[in-house]
């Protein structure tokens, strides 16, 4: 297994955002994960980077655990994520857009 997050809980307050979260995700597989606004896709996210702790659950990397590292010592595992931009780099062709991302990831060997 190369990513696996069991029962991972988070709350703000009095918001449960996050129950009991579990996903597990293999070697070239690609997972999507849905839903409705404040449906705590981003927490679930954050908290697989590091950005935020969970209140529960653990979360593992090629079965270690990563949940108490850093963010920097996740990114450096290749654990990082992109933000929705309508524009990356202007001037360059949709094409080169995708030559760049495939560059970066085979580099970094990232899985997210």
């Amino acid at each position: 297994m190369l990513l696996q997050v069991e029962n991972v809980s988070k709350s703000f307050g009095g918001l449960k955002v996050l129950g009991n979260v579990s996903i597990a995700v293999e070697k070239g597989e690609v997972l999507g994960i849905i839903g409705p606004n404040g449906a705590g896709k981003t927490t679930l996210f954050n908290c697989i980077l590091g950005v935020i702790s969970a209140d529960a659950g653990t979360i593992m990397l090629e079965g270690e655990r990563i949940d108490s590292l850093p963010v920097w010592k996740r990114a450096d595992l290749g654990i990082a994520r992109t933000f929705q931009r309508l524009e990356l780099f202007s001037g360059m062709t949709p094409r080169e857009h995708l030559l760049v991302a495939d560059r970066v990831h085979r580099r970094s060997g990232g899985i997210l």
